[in-house]
Formats: C-alpha cells, sequence, structure tokens
C-alpha cells in the first residue's frame, strides 16, 4: 500500500472515530496526490489530449484491406487528430512527397514540453499512447465529506466506509495552445 492511501486510511480511521472530518488535512492529501502523480509521471498538467497510438517522428499509412479494426481506428484518429495539433504548433507537419494525401510528423519544441509518452506492452509490439498534458490543478478547498457504510447486516458481503469528498479546484499555467 502506498503512503499516501496509508495516510488516507489513517486520517480516514481517526476521523470516522471521533465522527467528523479535518477537510484542510483531505486537502492537503488531495494536492500531494495529484503533485505526487506529476512528479512520477514527468506530466505536465492534470489535463491531457489524447492524441492516438503512434512513435514520433511518424508518417501517415494509409488504410489497408488487411488492417485489423483497432488499426483502423487508430489510423482514423490520428488523421483527423495530428493535423489539429500541427495547426496550434505542437506537431510540425511535412507532405510526403510522391505521396499524395500523407504527412510525416513531428514534436515541436512547444510540443515536447507538453509531451508525455506511455509505452504499453501490446500483443505484437510495444504500443506507444501519446498526448499533451497542461494545467497543474491547485485544491482550493473541501466543500464537504460525506460517509456511507455498508454492513454485512444490509446484505453486503463485508463491511465497508465510502467517503465521497467534494472539493474546489483551480488550474493554473494553462498554455495558449490549450485555450485555442
Amino acid at each position: 500500500m502506498s503512503k499516501l492511501n496509508q495516510l488516507l486510511a489513517l486520517l480516514i480511521a481517526g476521523s470516522s472515530l471521533i465522527g467528523c472530518y479535518n477537510k484542510e488535512e483531505f486537502k492537503h492529501i488531495i494536492q500531494n496526490g495529484y503533485d505526487k502523480v506529476r512528479a512520477n509521471t514527468k506530466v505536465k498538467g492534470d489535463f491531457c489530449y489524447y492524441l492516438g497510438v503512434l512513435k514520433f517522428p511518424y508518417t501517415d499509412q494509409p488504410k489497408l484491406d488487411k488492417d485489423s479494426r483497432w488499426t483502423t481506428w487508430n489510423k482514423r484518429k490520428l488523421s483527423k487528430s495530428l493535423p489539429l495539433f500541427a495547426e496550434i504548433g505542437l506537431l510540425s507537419r511535412q507532405p510526403v512527397e510522391g505521396q499524395s494525401g500523407l504527412y510525416h510528423y513531428d514534436l515541436t519544441d512547444l510540443g515536447r514540453e507538453y509531451w508525455n509518452q506511455d509505452v504499453e506492452k501490446g500483443v505484437s509490439g510495444p504500443l506507444y499512447h501519446n498526448q499533451f498534458c497542461y494545467g497543474p490543478i491547485v485544491v482550493d478547498r473541501v466543500k464537504d465529506v460525506t460517509k456511507k457504510e455498508y454492513t454485512r447486516a444490509q446484505g453486503y458481503s463485508y463491511n465497508e466506509v465510502n467517503l465521497l469528498v467534494q472539493f474546489q479546484y483551480h488550474v493554473i499555467d494553462i498554455p495558449d495552445w490549450a485555450i485555442n
């Protein structure tokens, strides 16, 4: 169990014993969670635009009859998303010589700043999931904490306490390309 989960479990256990919740402590735990994920993943923010599965530099590939349904879907998604990200300056886009309608894409300096790639093990090789991330969340306050108990007496297989934590936040460092 991660230290964040252990701390949250300890806070919940202590709070439920006395029947009240320290909203400032919840605010601190939530903010630390967002900050820790960004630090561990090196992602620039908490909001991301997903591009698709590709490896940069990337050249458009025409749809083939032998393509799987997933490959066809990914190529279609890329044919729509890549030109948009090139238009706002995150990617460069050059026509492929002698191939009408096909383009070569690469990350620009601006794109590298916001780019995040997650590599997943696929059946026929690695899958490179790409996204552009921006806008770290800053937690303003915890509005409400609601406790809901589920017990064996109510027909559940084990006793459980769930907490719904409602909080307000704002987003900082939103780049111009994300606003457009």
